[in-house]
């Protein structure tokens, strides 16, 4: 057994990324920043040898991924291949790993939970008809409630939609999860129940909020939750534990950065929206506790089975972590307007491709996965992928951005349904051009 090099990686917080959200207003940036986040998270991106030892890293990865006479990777042969591999994971003995954590989800996960009665509802943090303000006391609150939303710009309007349209669709994560081998029998089926449970207020409360606003065509906004309901969620091996929970874990902190961006933008600070920004700041917050659970189970699984687990991270990471399904307006395919909502992220600064980078280190870190001893091959090819991706985001971020500014591409409006077609101004990768 050899222990893996150490490695001196970039730390990043999501902290950075709220601090920095007015840079954001740079087009040719925005354009930069989303052309790579389509880029590396792909099966071609493979792990970069980082200084030191980059000799016997290099022999390592060939050995782990290598090249056909095409000059392709063995994952891009087909969906075959990927199939057995994800599939590998659900061997007996790979899965009684997490089936033996039921006392340990009972001690260390479910508390966790907040009971009902201790939970905040959405009718705490809006107007409420049946409160003790009369029907003048209501008109009034729903007036000042309109009169902080008219100042909150469209690309904040259009990614606070994209967050209520992703808490709505609450019915389909229990679905997925419970599709998870071992998940489906063990005690976290109680967790999977109690988190959807709390996280359907957040769908209800942006949702209610949107509507007293008046800045929303609400029939699209609830077209598109229809259609995202029903339409489903995409996961990458969808019956492996190991997988899934790397992918929950990694979503529940994205969820939850996305809300206190969001939070910050509308606050004081920024559009002045004091209703907006305490919605959002007490969903962010609330979003936390399922983020703290899912990661201290992935890290169990660390500890029991560290070749199957920084193997799976790896697996996800290779394919990317997109939104739990495309959101589709109805007037493009997911893909194309799924495009244009992360170029509009990106300039609004909800949700970055620094983000996404801060929460790939975090994790890393959680888990501890640069100090792993790797037993096998290719668990020291996935360790040296992930140890490899995070420097490599920046790289390539760097890189696209000064081809952008060479490219000097023009923004360019894009009306949404579901802000009454008002135009959002925006630069989109050459690459996507054809879609308009």
């Amino acid at each position: 057994m050899q222990p893996a090099a150490t490695k001196h990686w970039p730390t990043f917080t999501a902290g950075d990324s709220i601090s920095s959200a007015s840079s954001f207003s740079n087009q040719h940036r925005t354009m930069a920043l989303v052309a790579a986040l389509f880029r590396f998270g792909y099966p071609s991106c493979k792990p970069n040898a980082p200084a030191g030892g980059a000799g016997a890293r290099l022999q390592r990865a060939e050995r782990l991924w290598p090249r056909t006479d095409a000059g392709e990777s063995r994952e891009k042969k087909g969906v075959v291949d990927e199939e057995e591999e994800w599939r590998s994971y659900l061997a007996p003995e790979r899965l009684e790993v997490p089936r033996q954590l039921e006392p340990w989800l009972e001690e260390h996960v479910l508390p966790l939970l907040k009971p009902v009665e201790a939970s905040w509802q959405p009718s705490v943090l809006l107007p409420d008809p049946a409160a003790d303000l009369g029907s003048d006391g209501f008109h009034a609150a729903c007036l000042e409630l309109r009169s902080g939303a008219a100042g909150v710009p469209d690309e904040l309007l259009v990614c606070l939609v994209a967050n209520m349209v992703t808490e709505e669709a609450v019915p389909t994560y229990p679905i997925v999860l419970n599709r998870l081998e071992v998940v489906r029998d063990a005690t976290d089926v109680d967790g999977t129940r109690g988190w959807s449970a709390e996280e359907n207020r957040h769908g209800d409360v942006l949702n209610r909020y949107m509507h007293l606003s008046g800045r929303f065509d609400m029939r699209e906004v609830e077209r598109t939750v229809q259609r995202l309901i029903r339409e489903g969620m995409v996961m990458h091996a969808p019956a492996s534990p190991f997988h899934g929970f790397v992918y929950v874990a990694f979503q529940e902190r994205a969820t939850a950065i996305a809300h206190g961006n969001m939070a910050l933008l509308v606050g004081a600070r920024g559009a002045g929206d004091a209703a907006l920004a305490q919605i959002c700041g007490t969903v962010a917050a609330d979003e936390k506790r399922p983020e703290v659970a899912y990661t201290r189970i992935m890290r169990k699984l660390f500890e029991a089975d560290p070749d199957t687990a920084v193997r799976a991270m790896a697996y996800m990471m290779r394919r990317r972590i997109d939104m739990p399904a495309f959101i589709n307006d109805g007037r493009h395919s997911g893909g194309h307007f799924y495009a244009r909502f992360i170029a509009i992220a990106e300039k609004a600064g909800t949700y970055t491709l620094s983000d996404y980078r801060s929460i790939l280190e975090h994790l890393i870190r959680q888990w501890g996965v640069e100090e792993l001893t790797w037993d096998s091959l290719a668990m020291g090819g996935a360790q040296d992928y992930l140890g490899a991706l995070p420097p490599k985001i920046l790289r390539m971020e760097e890189k696209t951005h000064d081809r952008a500014v060479k490219a000097k591409n023009r923004p360019t409006l894009i009306p949404i349904s579901w802000i009454f077609d008002r135009p959002v101004s925006v630069v989109l990768p050459k690459c996507y051009s054809y879609v308009l």
